[in-house]
């Protein structure tokens, strides 16, 4: 007679389990709509749907950490981030910026952010990585930069190729630490955030209602700022540091 069947240990109901999963999938659609939004010229509607694909990225993150997930949910976070952050400012770039140097700088802008993205993902989970800090501009600062750029500046093709160059350059920075705003947010009590999302809905709905090139300004003024904040801090540690030193060194 065969003894009876060991029970099997029973996995824990995380009935959450799935919800990273599912927001980094509602972040990969904002991403291919933006590119589609792009290839029609709409480079308004595509930073639209880039900004709400980034709301989607920061919450999966939070879900992530605090429910759980599976690898399709990281793979589709890392796809997510190329086509939202990569390819559609860059087709947005090559469909609306006059001449064959929108083209070009689409391309390399894309070439390069994917490259960033791919550096990230190696990095992740290392043992020299701080979890509240970026190393490098995020993907999702350099991608809001770029395609304002050429919505704000689509007729002068040098400008908008400074100014995606000096994305791509902030984002290989990883000498810079820029805060992990996803975790910064999810540190926060429960109607601080509730606080800072409706301030945030409200001010994407006046710039939007304002037209596009208020919401691009807008857009590209905060992520500028964002941007060049810890090389502002930066170079002014070093200004109070070298002060210091002088006065030390005059006593």
């Amino acid at each position: 007679m065969s003894s009876p069947a060991a029970p099997r240990a029973s996995r824990p109901f995380r009935p959450l389990r799935h919800l990273a999963d599912t927001l980094s999938l509602m972040n990969a659609l904002c991403g291919v709509a933006s590119v589609v939004a792009a290839a029609r010229g709409r480079a308004d509607l595509s930073l639209l749907l880039l900004l709400v694909g980034a709301v989607f990225d920061a919450l999966d993150g939070a879900a992530a950490r605090r429910f759980g997930g599976t690898r399709l949910g990281v793979l589709a976070d890392d796809v997510a981030d190329g086509i939202s952050y990569a390819l559609a400012p860059g087709v947005a770039i090559a469909h609306v910026v006059a001449g064959v140097e929108g083209t070009v700088t689409g391309v390399v802008f894309v070439a390069l952010t994917v490259a960033r993205l791919v550096f990230f993902t190696l990095k992740k989970g290392a043992a020299d990585t701080d979890p509240r800090h970026f190393r490098g501009l995020p993907s999702t600062v350099g991608g809001v930069i770029a395609l304002s750029s050429a919505i704000l500046w689509r007729e002068q093709p040098a400008l908008v190729a400074f100014v995606a160059g000096m994305a791509v350059v902030l984002m290989v920075s990883f000498d810079a630490g820029f805060l992990h705003l996803g975790r910064a947010l999810g540190e926060l009590q429960p109607a601080q955030r509730a606080r800072v999302v409706v301030v945030v809905a409200a001010v994407l709905g006046a710039a939007l209602l304002l037209g596009p090139s208020v919401l691009a300004t807008a857009a590209l003024a905060t992520a500028l700022s964002y941007a060049f904040g810890p090389h502002v801090q930066a170079f002014s540690r070093a200004v109070v540091e070298r002060r210091a030193l002088s006065s030390l060194e005059t006593t």
